[in-house]
């Protein structure tokens, strides 16, 4: 059980004069005042209800969600993956499947099997962040311990901040098509810019004014910004369509003379069940990161049960969006005479006539992914990317300040534009990269089944009795966890005092990872056209790495905590602070609309505040 008494300690915090010490300002806002900037304060907001002693721990929105902002019911996860599925990305997920052999219809398949796998595992593992309201980078060190915790939040967190680049460059290729669609000399751009780069000058201009178009979104409050993610999940399919049903009538109205659909399987045997796993795997890869850290959005359910809905909504969203991506491809070989598979193409040759009806066809249409990829960027990458560094750094850095921060790295610090041009390796680094992530979901799934337990004799705990422990607990908590020691660096997921990590989870963690490793390095290899000595053999692992690693990570952190259990941290019931959390979240309430009450704020100010 938790190693301090809670209303002890939550008391004694709350009295401190410290935290008293603090004026009082908007939940969700920085605190203080600067001489030379008036109402700015490099600290961020730590609410009264932080579980944390100290500012260096926590902050307002790195604390348990509260009753008032979880304001995600089911049609909000609803709406944000058809903001995450309509996406350019997702369109043209089946072409490397095809590409590399297999019939459209096996495409299709790998994609229904691994996001429908995808689902069940986004759907578990986010039961954890709806029913503790934390945040991906708290909840990691309930099995990793504090310090391997990091290592884990920094895997994460690198992977959303280069996806959030090329995301941006993505927009910035809409951009562009805007602009020439609007100023038709603005294609004619004088280019400055050295090919070695992998952007034009004209290219560059899209780029920078998407990403200061993109600023205000960012800065969109996590408590409301799923009406964007509905705006979207309007415009998307809207869009998307249009680009099917324009190219499909430029084709006559048909797809069946088009090699994409024409084309069977070309390879036989083995190959081809090697092929499809390894296109199996990489449809899984497309949404690792989610699974691993979907309880940065779950947390702001209204009930555990209202992120439920995902497991259904993810296969079929997502083969809509594939089998379409299909079909216009097949269209456009027609249409264009050649296949297309980018639909941001396919708008710019709307305006090629040079028509009125063209131009503006073709400016609309880019509005409409412009929009697409603002989405896809805040639901994937940015707010992922913000808890990561602000467990980093949670007393100077919130939810907005990092998704400002990891928007500057991810679009000027990884250069993305000359990633998508040039960086093969890097590009296969990525893909494979699922073979870290694999181990580390299970891992935490592994950690946090919710169950209810056998009631014990109130004179016995998990902890002293080793057959409850062994048995009844062998799937390692069931739920029965600390959440405010998960915030307190000397609680009982420190593990060791010395390393502040978990060996059963390190252990199991690289059990998982290095097996696939030779695989993974020879993806690399070859995708800079070179070769290794890799067996046929660590090849085929790393097709299946993502699975493998995700199976035996799991199995051996669930042998390790059946034979050498942690019993100082199995609990024989749940410590969520939620009584101190509702009383505090009723309290601030009542001050944020005593101070609205005050004075007059404007509608932007008031959509903007959290």
């Amino acid at each position: 059980m938790a190693s301090y008494d809670d209303k002890d300690f939550y008391e004694e915090k709350n009295g401190s004069p410290a935290s008293s010490a603090v004026e009082p300002v908007e939940v969700g806002h920085v605190s203080g005042l600067k001489r030379r900037l008036p109402g700015f304060s490099l600290e961020v907001r730590q609410e009264p209800s932080s579980f944390a002693a100290t500012k260096n721990a926590s902050n307002a929105d790195f604390d348990p969600i509260p009753p008032s902002k979880r304001t995600w019911n089911w049609g909000a996860y609803v709406a944000y993956w058809m903001a995450d599925a309509w996406a350019v990305s997702n369109w043209e997920v089946a072409s490397s499947i095809i590409a590399v052999g297999l019939s459209w219809k096996m495409a299709i398949g790998a994609c229904v099997l691994g996001n429908t796998i995808m689902g069940i595992v986004i759907t578990v593992n986010g039961r954890m962040g709806a029913t503790l309201h934390t945040p991906f980078p708290v909840l990691a060190r309930m099995p990793f311990g504090y310090y391997f915790s990091y290592f884990v939040v920094l895997s994460r967190c690198v992977l959303a901040i280069v996806w959030l680049g090329v995301q941006t460059t993505t927009g910035g290729q809409c951009m562009t098509v805007l602009l020439t669609a609007i100023w038709p000399s603005f294609a004619n751009i004088h280019n400055t810019i050295p090919a070695s780069e992998g952007i034009t000058t004209s290219g560059m201009c899209g780029f920078v004014l998407y990403f200061l178009l993109q600023i205000p979104f960012l800065c969109i409050p996590y408590t409301k910004v799923q009406y964007f993610f509905a705006l979207k999940s309007v415009i998307a399919p809207i869009i998307f369509l249009a680009i099917f049903g324009s190219t499909l009538h430029k084709a006559g109205g048909t797809i069946s003379h088009s090699t994409v659909i024409t084309q069977g399987t070309t390879l036989r045997g083995s190959a081809l069940a090697w092929a499809f796993f390894a296109n199996l795997n990489g449809v899984l890869g497309n949404y690792a990161t989610l699974g691993l850290n979907i309880a940065d959005f779950a947390r702001y359910a209204n009930k555990p049960s209202a992120q439920n809905v995902q497991a259904i909504v993810i296969p079929f969203i997502f083969t809509i969006v594939g089998l379409l991506g299909i079909f216009t491809a097949a269209s456009s070989e027609t249409a264009y005479g050649q296949v297309i598979w980018n639909p941001i193409e396919i708008v710019g040759l709307w305006m090629k006539s040079g028509s009125h009806g063209g131009r503006a066809a073709s400016a609309f249409g880019a509005i409409g992914l412009i929009i697409v990829t603002l989405g896809i960027n805040i639901s994937a990458n940015s707010i992922s990317a913000a808890n990561d560094l602000m467990s980093f750094c949670p007393k100077y850095i919130n939810i907005r300040r990092g998704q400002l921060l990891a928007a500057v790295i991810g679009s000027w610090g990884f250069v993305p534009w000359k990633i998508l041009a040039s960086a093969a390796k890097f590009l296969a680094f990525l893909g494979g990269y699922t073979i870290f992530l694999g181990p580390m979901t299970s891992i935490l799934m592994t950690e946090f089944v919710p169950h209810n337990p056998t009631q014990l004799p109130p004179t016995m705990s998990i902890s002293t009795n080793p057959f409850v422990s062994c048995r009844s607990y062998y799937i390692v908590r069931r739920g029965n966890v600390s959440v405010p020691d998960m915030y307190n660096f000397h609680g009982i997921y420190r593990y060791s005092p010395r390393y502040a990590s978990n060996w059963r989870a390190v252990t199991a963690f690289f059990i998982g990872c290095i097996p696939p490793l030779p695989g993974f390095v020879n993806n690399i290899v070859v995708a800079g056209n070179s070769k290794t000595g890799v067996s046929a053999g660590g090849q085929h692992l790393f097709n299946i790495g993502y699975i493998y690693s995700f199976i035996a990570a799991g199995v051996f952190y669930w042998g390790f905590n059946r034979f050498v259990p942690h019993t100082e941290s199995i609990m024989d019931h749940a410590e969520t602070g939620e009584d101190i959390i509702a009383a505090n979240d009723a309290r601030n309430v009542q001050e944020r609309r005593a101070s609205r009450a005050e004075r007059k704020q404007s509608v932007v100010t008031t959509f903007f505040e959290v």
